[in-house]
């Protein structure tokens, strides 16, 4: 009897299961060990992300200065003879990025928009779109996408105080070119990799702009790069900036944007915006440079260096970032 006890007892003690309070001690264990462990897959998943932007960047240099090996010139920019509604300098290189078929559709008579081009303005292209950011279809509510447009990561440099880069924001006095801000060809100018004085691993050609989430309405031009007048940034701002932005013609709800960007209208223009670099990376924003190289911008750059980088011939000494 004793025997059969002892092996009654043994086989209860082996099938016993948890008690509801070492059930509660795992599961505040697993509690723990995910919640020290999500940080580190978002920094980790932000850091890939960070690092497609940076491809991205690179692509759109290098097919940039394809286009500049092919033409003797970077692409038109737009804005001192023509409409900001031309197709853009991404439209322009669409070749060099492998999208020749797309390119094949352009119209480049007149305006990009009011019911032409709308391939080309609502076709989503992966290198033009930060992964960090929210890909959105601008008046996507317009029947048949007549005025659908396609809104973008990057924008190139257009100077380091306005679009038309001069004094109609009470400019500070900092050296500036009227429609020479930047080595891309304006109106009857041309510009070149040669106009880059100030050092081509010294002045930004691209960088980051923020996506507009509102996919009903216009809201403004910022980061709208099917189109001349919203393919470009200043360096007037920081990056990242907390400012309100000068909108040019048309102001946007700060609220439309992950962060949220305040605006005012400087001037009633396009060319009196001030878009500035904007990204949805903590700390700066990708760069990318007029020889292509990438690098990382913080935002607590100084900003009179941020300037002197945004500035194809300003003379000043460019320090590192």
């Amino acid at each position: 009897m004793k025997f059969r006890s002892s092996t009654r007892n043994t086989l209860s003690s082996a099938h016993r299961g948890f008690t509801l309070v070492e059930l509660l001690v795992v599961i505040a264990i697993i509690g723990v060990l995910v919640a020290l462990l999500l940080p580190a897959v978002q920094q980790a998943r932000e850091a890939a992300r960070r690092a497609q932007c940076v491809n991205n960047q690179k692509n759109i240099g290098l097919a940039l200065h394809n286009y500049h090996d092919t033409y003797n010139n970077l692409p038109y920019l737009g804005f001192e003879t023509a409409d900001g509604d031309t197709i853009s300098v991404f439209g322009r290189i669409l070749p060099f990025i492998e999208q020749n078929a797309l390119y094949e559709t352009l119209d480049f008579n007149g305006r990009a928009n009011a019911g032409k081009n709308t391939l080309y303005r609502t076709t989503p292209i992966d290198v033009y779109s930060c992964p960090s950011e929210t890909l959105t279809l601008g008046e996507s509510n317009s029947g048949d996408y007549h005025w659908s447009h396609q809104r973008y990561s990057y924008a190139v440099c257009v100077g380091n105080s306005n679009y038309n880069q001069d004094d109609v924001n009470n400019w500070d006095g900092l050296w500036t070119y009227k429609s020479g801000g930047t080595a891309f060809k304006m109106g009857n100018h041309i510009y070149g990799l040669k106009d880059i004085t100030d050092g081509t691993s010294n002045t930004v050609m691209v960088s980051e702009v923020p996506i507009n989430t509102n996919d009903q309405g216009w809201q403004g031009m910022y980061a709208v790069g099917v189109y001349a007048s919203g393919a470009g940034f200043t360096g007037y701002l920081g990056p990242n900036t907390r400012a309100s932005v000068d909108g040019g013609r048309r102001c946007w709800n700060a609220n439309d944007y992950l962060q949220k960007i305040p605006c005012h209208n400087g001037g009633g223009n396009w060319r009196t915006a001030t878009f500035a670099a904007f990204s949805m990376h903590p700390g700066g924003v990708n760069a990318c440079n007029y020889d292509a190289s990438v690098s990382f911008v913080p935002e607590t750059i100084d900003i009179w260096t941020w300037r002197a980088r945004t500035s194809p011939q300003g003379g000043e000494v460019n320090t590192n970032y």
